[in-house]
């Protein structure tokens, strides 16, 4: 049976019994994963004949890419020899309705990139893939992380790339105004595991989702330090509850005038009733994956970035021979 902060979260993010009682079936009975490939090598059409599902019917307003195909339930993308040769990078079809927004970016050729909390690693491809940059840093701040981030950008040739282990608060003080676009997949309470029968206790409590929020707060603040005049700030979670999404877009924007959320015309279907600023929910059971929360920032001014970056903070690139 659902729990007392289960049932109190699904009253709180939906008005009616129907959409309260779907959510909370879709978080004790898990359904099958939905994945998608983003093919960093050229779509094989033979493989997409044998592989490749339809897309659905939501996303035909999409500016869905070639180089993305979602793929049947059960497919093993770790069994397939072009996984391993870097032919394609699998993410949950929720990341990439998160991500979705770059698809949408008018930025100056080869922009520079920011992802301020990357591994393993698929936010940083599919905004490689998404806006060609002349320079990506992807940073991890958690060392045990950057290992999988770094064999994850090398194996799919992303270049040029490098990656750092600095805290956003570092970065910031090291990159101030440097970037053209600044990914911030924040770490959350993960509610949505439970939607793909991974267990995560606590996840629903006060002191768990207040703990994250704190963070998220203290992170994206430090992110928007490094965005340049006119750059794009895209904000992303894995979890449901207000206090990590909306909550903190909204205090961030009351600090941060600079900044104000963009619509997403392609994501109108999930705007959140919960803030009057712009930004996106998806829930299980729609056909998209596990679930997210999305919202894209601009700064105010015209780019591109000037700011110089010192190249000790690039000492660590990524090369095709990395582990």
């Amino acid at each position: 049976m659902p729990s007392r902060l289960q049932r109190n979260l699904a009253q709180r993010l939906f008005p009616d019994e129907a959409g309260s009682a779907a959510f909370l079936e879709a978080l004790q009975s898990p359904g099958p994963e939905q994945r998608a490939i983003l093919w960093t090598a050229p779509p094989d059409p033979v493989w997409r004949e044998a592989h490749a599902a339809t897309r659905p019917p939501v996303t035909s307003a999409w500016p869905w890419p070639d180089w993305l195909d979602p793929v049947s339930p059960g497919f093993r993308p770790g069994q397939d020899p072009r996984h391993e040769s870097g032919a394609f990078y699998s993410l949950d079809l929720s990341s990439v309705w998160a991500a979705s927004p770059l698809l949408t970016l008018a930025t100056p050729p080869e922009p520079r990139i920011l992802d301020v909390c990357a591994a393993p690693g698929g936010k940083s491809i599919f905004a490689h893939r998404a806006l060609s940059p002349g320079l990506l840093l992807a940073n991890e701040v958690i060392g045990k992380r950057l290992g999988i981030l770094r064999h994850n950008l090398a194996r799919c040739g992303i270049r040029p790339a490098f990656t750092q282990r600095l805290d956003p608060a570092d970065l910031a003080t090291a990159l101030p105004e440097a970037f053209d676009v600044v990914l911030v997949d924040a770490p959350c309470s993960g509610q949505s595991l439970l939607t793909k029968g991974i267990e995560n206790p606590g996840c629903f409590h006060d002191t768990v989702i207040q703990h994250n929020a704190r963070r998220q707060r203290r992170i994206l603040t430090a992110a928007a330090r490094t965005v340049g005049p006119g750059g794009h700030l895209l904000y992303t979670t894995c979890t449901f509850s207000p206090e990590e999404n909306e909550k903190v877009i909204g205090w961030f924007l009351k600090r941060t005038p600079c900044f104000h959320a963009l619509p997403v015309p392609h994501l109108d279907p999930w705007r959140s009733r919960l803030h009057e600023a712009p930004s996106y929910r998806l829930f299980p059971g729609e056909g998209l994956g596990a679930g997210g929360f999305s919202c894209l920032l601009r700064r105010e001014g015209t780019g591109p970035v000037t700011t110089e970056i010192q190249p000790s903070l690039l000492a660590y690139p990524v090369r095709q021979e990395d582990p």
